[in-house]
């Protein structure tokens, strides 16, 4: 393993703990953010397929198991990156405008939302009092806020 990408574990696994220790607790309709997600878009444009869907897969069983959901976020993430990484791969040779950015990241988290929600559905992860409308909008929606947030904060 190379130094840049221990170095980008790390950081994913930051992600992580950002979100267990912080946007746990900034919940809106119930709806929180997923930070590593973000990550996981960014990272699809600096590493290879195989690379990408390693890490997805390592960071998204690490947050299964803080979470209790064992196997739901690993596949979810997993195949989203998969699926996303032609396209994203594509778009890293100029800048992005932020609408930009927050379309991305909100059609991913649509889509990974909904791959979620189809297997928790499976395990009856959600059983009682759950809007699934709630979840993939307003999860996306805070997603993608926090993400062109991060693009905005992070400078060139």
């Amino acid at each position: 393993m190379s130094k840049d990408t221990f170095r980008d574990l790390l950081v994913g696994l930051s992600f992580i703990l950002a979100e267990v220790l912080i946007f746990q607790h900034l919940s809106f309709f119930g709806a929180t953010p997923d930070p590593l997600l973000i990550y996981l878009l960014w990272l699809a444009m600096k590493y290879d397929r195989v690379k990408l869907v390693l890490m997805a897969a390592g960071l998204g069983l690490i947050q299964d198991a803080l979470f209790d959901f064992w196997g739901l976020n690993m596949f979810s993430k997993t195949l989203l990156c998969f699926m996303v990484f032609n396209f994203l791969s594509r778009r890293n040779e100029g800048r992005l405008l932020l609408w930009q950015i927050f379309l991305m990241i909100l059609l991913a988290a649509i889509l990974h939302n909904v791959i979620f929600l189809g297997l928790a559905s499976f395990i009856d992860a959600y059983t009682s009092g759950f809007a699934p409308i709630i979840f993939i909008l307003v999860n996306s929606l805070y997603t993608a806020l926090l993400g062109s947030m991060l693009f905005i904060f992070k400078g060139n």
